[in-house]
């Protein structure tokens, strides 16, 4: 049982410094330019040890991002209010600089699957009524992607307008004063 837990604890405690050597190396350098000697310097990791939890630095992130993904997800599940797309919001904009990394290296379509179950856990059903399924799929692609794209402008252009702002505009967007 302490021989898991210690096993359990190395691998956290590596695969931390890993995600953080990756970080300070993005400051300075695009992902397909670092490579795993480097990183593993960096980070202090033997690159045996990089090899038995990952095969390149992009795996790294793509953790990261699934990770964030989860808390996301989970935090989007909790939403009733607008204070409540507010705190996500505020959450989003306090780890932009990670938000944009994931951007930046991954694909848009893992964040628009994301806002698409947002919208339709949210979204009025008279808005839909009349509309037969395909027609719905392009009104949650289009609500989706378009909420994906404001806060990608929003994050990543650095736009000054406050997280309330920002919920406002989504919560205008899907036509609704509040969430629920």
């Amino acid at each position: 049982m302490f021989g898991i837990l210690k096993n359990n604890q190395r691998t956290v405690i590596t695969k931390r410094m890993l995600k953080e050597g990756l970080l300070r190396l993005l400051k300075t350098k695009s992902l397909d330019k670092i490579n795993i000697v480097e990183l593993c310097n960096e980070s202090g990791i033997n690159r045996t040890t990089f090899y038995r939890y990952y095969e390149l630095p992009k795996d790294i992130l793509n953790e990261m991002q699934a990770e964030f993904m989860e808390e996301m997800r989970e935090s989007m599940k909790k939403l009733q209010t607008e204070q409540d797309l507010e705190q996500i919001l505020i959450y989003l904009q306090d780890h932009s600089e990670l938000v944009t990394l994931f951007i930046r290296y991954n694909s848009d379509e893992e964040w628009t699957d994301m806002f698409r179950t947002l919208h339709q856990d949210v979204c009025d059903a008279q808005i839909l009524k009349d509309l037969d399924a395909e027609s719905e799929e392009l009104f949650y692609t289009f609500l989706a992607g378009g909420t994906y794209f404001l806060l990608r402008q929003w994050l990543i252009a650095g736009m000054d307008k406050s997280p309330k702002e920002v919920a406002a505009i989504i919560l205008r967007i899907i036509n609704k004063k509040t969430i629920f």
